[in-house]
């Protein structure tokens, strides 16, 4: 990524890390304060509405939509979960990433715009969650659904999943995590050594309040896959497919993942870059990654 376009994302961020050394509940009335004054939205832009397809549905008091391309169409779906560390609304490179990939594919994407902290948390975002998935898989075959998430988004693809396994439910075809926002538990010192080397390139979310977060999303809730997601078992779910960057610091739960991944013998492919930074994916220089991104949703495989 170019010095200027990493500058304009510190500049973006600024206002949230001034945050960070505040405690609940003053970090969570403040954040709240923020979002209003930053009049913050998952909507998508006009320019995406003129050149794409978008239907505005709901589920409960909840909305989501229905993006497809204007030039190209197919029987596949794409469960989009959108970033932004739990607390922020989609952003534009979300909006963007997913029209490129219904352009490409012709693939319908649903994109959820689910609860956030500090207004809610990870109890109401599940619920919201499972009912639009049931929605999804009650006139699509599982078999052509792929479910897609970026960071935060990353880790409710895979918690969803692990509900609907749950709940009985026919899992997707398969799960695509990119640098999923995974918590970063009991670190070995090497592991602590490691962040620190990295939070010296991680502009993006080196210093993100990781804790402060997870206390207002956790909502006191129990722990388990829901608060943590893998503390969650991943039997029986779908194959997962995992990108990740050495300059981001969910890179080292990201291998942690895939080592257990390999050890558990589950179906799955871990693609790391080295120097790529979080959600790296979502960029338009990453197109070898795009591109196996669009062959995996043309894919129709039968789930395990």
């Amino acid at each position: 990524m170019g010095f200027i376009k990493r500058k304009i994302i510190s500049f973006l961020l600024k206002d949230f890390y001034a945050l960070k050394d505040l405690d609940n509940p003053a970090f969570a009335e403040e954040l709240h304060k923020l979002k209003v004054r930053k009049k913050m939205t998952s909507e998508p832009s006009a320019k995406i509405r003129k050149a794409m397809s978008i239907e505005t549905r709901h589920a409960g008091k909840h909305v989501y939509y229905s993006m497809r391309s204007k030039k190209n169409s197919c029987d596949r779906k794409v469960i989009y979960i959108h970033g932004g560390g739990f607390c922020a609304e989609a952003f534009p490179s979300h909006w963007s990433f997913c029209a490129r990939l219904a352009d490409r594919t012709g693939c319908e994407i649903i994109f959820p715009v689910y609860p956030l902290v500090p207004e809610s948390n990870t109890v109401e975002a599940h619920d919201m969650l499972l009912d639009i998935y049931r929605e999804v898989i009650a006139d699509t075959d599982p078999s052509r659904i792929t479910m897609i998430g970026d960071s935060a988004g990353g880790t409710l693809c895979l918690s969803l999943s692990m509900m609907a396994r749950d709940n009985g439910l026919p899992l997707s075809k398969e799960l695509i995590l990119i640098s999923p926002g995974f918590g970063m538990r009991n670190l070995s010192e090497e592991e602590k050594e490691r962040l620190k080397e990295i939070q010296k390139h991680d502009f993006m979310i080196g210093q993100f309040p990781v804790r402060k977060i997870a206390e207002l999303w956790n909502g006191g809730a129990p722990i388990d896959y829901r608060t943590e997601v893998t503390l969650g078992s991943i039997e029986g779910l779908p194959k997962i497919i995992m990108f990740s960057g050495t300059y981001d610091i969910m890179n080292i739960p990201a291998r942690r993942f895939a080592a257990r991944l390999e050890a558990e013998g589950h179906p799955h492919r871990y693609i790391e870059k080295e120097g790529g930074y979080h959600v790296y994916i979502l960029g338009k220089k990453a197109e070898e990654e795009f591109e196996l991104i669009a062959s995996e949703v043309l894919t129709v495989t039968k789930n395990i």
